[in-house]
């Protein structure tokens, strides 16, 4: 570990804890969170500048916070459809993982989308359609389509972190 990080782990830990702690009101959370900031900075030292150490804590934690509660809100939702099935279907704990795992990265996929390539990527994916029936469906040129498909595409290798 650099003398950076080590000397920024000393001087802020408890100051990041107790900014986490004052806005979500959970010890427990607030110490997970305080503990994943300095494993992303230890992890990825050498892009970080420590200039502004408060600033780069503050902002590595609120995105880390972010992630946590969007992790949460697909997590219930997730509950929520389960409760709603007509048939009693219990997933083991692993396949809940991976489903949650398969809908974050979806989630995100879909943030990065402008709202046609929302709606190409749906009616690829969802209703099976190839790029010519797409075109027809939104009135647009297969051209349009295949550019609107690159697009997905990459966003998709840029949220599985594949190069």
């Amino acid at each position: 570990m650099s003398d950076s990080v080590e000397y920024l782990y000393k001087n802020h830990h408890a100051w990041l804890y107790g900014w986490l702690r004052n806005r979500l009101k959970q010890d427990a959370l607030a110490a997970d969170l305080a503990h994943d900031t300095f494993i992303k900075i230890i992890q990825h030292h050498e892009r970080y500048s420590y200039e502004q150490p408060r600033a780069l804590l503050t902002t590595i934690a609120r995105n880390l916070a972010n992630k946590w509660w969007q992790r949460k809100q697909i997590e219930q939702a997730y509950q929520d459809s389960l409760l709603l099935q007509e048939t009693e279907y219990y997933p083991s704990p692993e396949q809940e993982v991976i489903v949650i795992q398969a809908l974050l990265e979806l989630s995100s996929i879909m943030r990065g989308l402008k709202d046609r390539e929302k709606q190409v990527f749906i009616l690829w994916q969802i209703e099976g359609l190839n790029y010519a029936r797409i075109a027809e469906q939104l009135d647009v040129s297969l051209i349009t389509v295949k550019r609107d498909m690159k697009k997905i595409m990459l966003c998709c290798l840029s949220v599985m972190d594949v190069e």
